[in-house]
C-alpha cells in the first residue's frame, strides 16, 4: 500500500512538468503516488506503457501518460497530462509528494572531537563519533551510529545514513548520499609477499567523493596508496559494491550491485557497469561504455561501446550436454584441422 505524502495540488504538479493546468485544478489535490493496479485516491498514477493502461481498474485523481498512449475516452473521464518522459515525470512528482525530511540538532549522546566546525541546520545523531578537525557544512545530516574520522570534510546538504564509516582525511562534496553500512576510506588491499609472509603496505592516500554522488548500503571505497581514490560528480553506486584503491570514476558513472573494481581502475564519464561485473587492476574503461551483467573485464574498453561476456541461465540438463561438448572441443578442433590439410 503506498504511503501518504505531502498534499499537493494538480496545478502545482502540472507546472512542475511544464504543462498548462486546467481550470479548477488548484482545488484538486493528491497525497500519494500509486501503481496502476492499486489506485487509492486521491493519488497520481504515471503510465509509460500501453499494457499498464489496461491494469487500471479505478481511475486516479491525476493520470500522467506517455505522449501518444492516452485513449480519448480517458481524457473525458479523469484529469490527465501527457508527457514525453514518464520516468522523469515520476521522479519529479515523487520528489514533490515525498520530500526528504531530516532532523536538526546535535545529540548529547554524540561524541565530538576538538576543532570540529559545524554549519547551520546540521544534524548529528545518537552514538555518532566525530573526530578532530572535522568540517560539517550547512545542512549536513549524520544519522546515529556513524564514525567520521579526523580531518574529514563534508559538504553542504550531504546525508550520511546510520552506521556508515568514514575514515580520516576523506573529502565529501555537496548533496552526497551515503547509505547504511558503507565504508569510505579504509586501507586498500595491498600486500607484498616476502619469505612466505604477506606484508601489508600502509596506505597514505585519501578518498574524494564529488558533488551529488551516491554510495549504496554496505559498499566499500578504499583509499589510495599515495594519491586519491575519486568518485566523480553525480556518480551513483548501488549496494554491495567494492571500489579498490586508486580507482578514478568519472562524472555520472553507474555501478550496479556486486560490481568489483580492482585497484587503479579508471572509468570514463557516464559509463554503466551492470550487476556482478568484475574489473581487473589498471584497466581503463572509456566514456559512455556499457558492460553487461556478470562480465569480467581484463583489458581496456573503448568509448561508447557495449561489452559483455556472460552465460544466461538455461535448463540444467541442456547445460550439462553443452559442457560435455566443451570438454571435447580441443579434440574436435584437432580432427577438423587434420581434415582440412
Amino acid at each position: 500500500m503506498p504511503i501518504e505524502g505531502k498534499k499537493v495540488s494538480l496545478t502545482t504538479l502540472a507546472k512542475l512538468l511544464n504543462k498548462e493546468p486546467q481550470k479548477g485544478w488548484e482545488n484538486l489535490f493528491v497525497n500519494r503516488v500509486c501503481s496502476p493496479e492499486n489506485v487509492q485516491n486521491p493519488c497520481a498514477v504515471v503510465i509509460s506503457e500501453k499494457k499498464h493502461l489496461e491494469e487500471l481498474k479505478t481511475l486516479p485523481t491525476l493520470l500522467v501518460v506517455k505522449k501518444g498512449l492516452l485513449p480519448p475516452e480517458l481524457k473525458e473521464k479523469t484529469n490527465t497530462l501527457e508527457v514525453e518522459n514518464p520516468r522523469l515525470a515520476l521522479a519529479l512528482i515523487m520528489k514533490e509528494i515525498y520530500p526528504e525530511n531530516h532532523p536538526s540538532g546535535i545529540s548529547p549522546k554524540a561524541t565530538l572531537g576538538e576543532g570540529v566546525k559545524i554549519g547551520k541546520n546540521v544534524f548529528v545523531g545518537d552514538f555518532t563519533y566525530i573526530g578532530n578537525n572535522v568540517t560539517l557544512e550547512d545542512s549536513v545530516k549524520i544519522y546515529p551510529g556513524c564514525y567520521i574520522g579526523d580531518n574529514t570534510f563534508i559538504g553542504e546538504g550531504t546525508v550520511i545514513y546510520p552506521n556508515a564509516v568514514i575514515f580520516p582525511n576523506t573529502v565529501i562534496g555537496k548533496n552526497v548520499r551515503i547509505y547504511p553500512g558503507a565504508v569510505i576510506g579504509r586501507e586498500g588491499f595491498g600486500f607484498v609477499t616476502h619469505r612466505g609472509k604477506h606484508i601489508k603496505i600502509p596506505h597514505a592516500g585519501v578518498v574524494v567523493i564529488e558533488d551529488n554522488a551516491e554510495i549504496g548500503a554496505n559498499t566499500c571505497v578504499d583509499r589510495a596508496l599515495l594519491e586519491q581514490t575519486t568518485i566523480g560528480e553525480d556518480t551513483k553506486i548501488d549496494n554491495l559494491v567494492q571500489v579498490g584503491h586508486n580507482c578514478q570514476l568519472g562524472k555520472g558513472v553507474i555501478l550496479v550491485s556486486q560490481v568489483g573494481l580492482s585497484g587503479s581502475v579508471k572509468i570514463g564519464d557516464y559509463s554503466i557497469l551492470a550487476g556482478q561485473v568484475g574489473v581487473a587492476d589498471h584497466v581503463k574503461i572509456g566514456r559512455e561504455v556499457i558492460v553487461t551483467a556478470k562480465s569480467g573485464v581484463a583489458k581496456d574498453l573503448q568509448d561508447r561501446k557495449v561489452y559483455g561476456a556472460n552465460l544466461p541461465a538455461i535448463e540444467w540438463s541442456k547445460w550439462k550436454r553443452i559442457y560435455a561438448l566443451l570438454l571435447k572441443l580441443p579434440e574436435l578442433f584437432q580432427k577438423i584441422r587434420r581434415l582440412s590439410e
